[in-house]
């Protein structure tokens, strides 16, 4: 009988394939590193990750899945992606996994789910962050809610989740630039979003109010990247 390490390495390349799919729907990928080469280097990342799997899978090791993780996203923060992409394409290899069979008791999943769960933080205000994320994202939109029509509501729920993202890798890499390098270039990506007359500054400024004094650590690195969409209008 094959083992699961051998069933995933027999099915590596569609796991790859499917487990990005969803991911080359969204123009981010598109606009911020062209679409060729996003495209080659998501396939190759897609084929680490299975590779990764099966490395894993044939050791019994959920380990090597999150020492993976860890280190990836290091590179990845680097190269201006965040702890959420990350996590996205993971999802999307338990997606692919289960389509083919590997339900949520598999083993193949077990350490699928290791991997993000390897990307929360340990401790510190980036963890407090994530933890916070989703709660923030809905009051910050909440507070926008004026300018949004109800099919809006979500997308920007999911769009505050990403910022929140970036910011909770710069405090956590302890590098302020990274979250400005980032909105210096998001200012010119935001119209792609299509949220009508709702400005990105507006969204960051409603953000940082909603970190309030329970995040002051975010808030201060949120203030200071501020001053990148200032610089793109001298």
């Amino acid at each position: 009988m094959e083992t699961p390490a051998h069933q995933v390495d027999a099915r590596a390349d569609a796991l790859a394939r499917a487990s990005m799919e969803a991911m080359y729907q969204d123009p981010f990928w598109e606009a911020r590193y062209g679409a060729e080469r996003a495209r080659r280097f998501g396939d190759e990342d897609a084929r680490f990750h299975v590779r990764y799997l099966v490395q894993s899978l044939e050791e019994h090791q959920p380990s090597v899945m999150e020492g993976y993780a860890r280190w990836l996203r290091t590179l990845l923060v680097s190269r201006g992606m965040c702890t959420l992409h990350l996590d996205t394409n993971f999802a999307g290899l338990a997606s692919a996994l289960e389509a083919e069979g590997w339900g949520p008791d598999t083993e193949p999943q077990a350490h699928v789910r290791a991997a993000r769960e390897a990307l929360r933080y340990p401790e510190g205000p980036a963890r407090r962050l994530q933890d916070a994320a989703r709660a923030l994202a809905q009051a910050t939109t909440a507070r926008l809610a004026l300018y949004l029509t109800p099919e809006d509501k979500p997308r920007l729920e999911d769009e505050l989740r990403l910022q929140l993202s970036y910011l909770a890798d710069a405090l956590a890499e302890q590098k302020p630039e990274l979250m400005a390098d980032h909105v210096r270039w998001y200012v010119g990506f935001w119209p792609r979003r299509g949220f009508g007359l709702l400005a990105f500054p507006s969204v960051l400024g409603m953000l940082k109010v909603s970190l309030g004094v329970g995040h002051p650590e975010a808030r201060a690195l949120l203030a200071t990247a501020g001053v990148s969409w200032e610089e793109t209008r001298s």
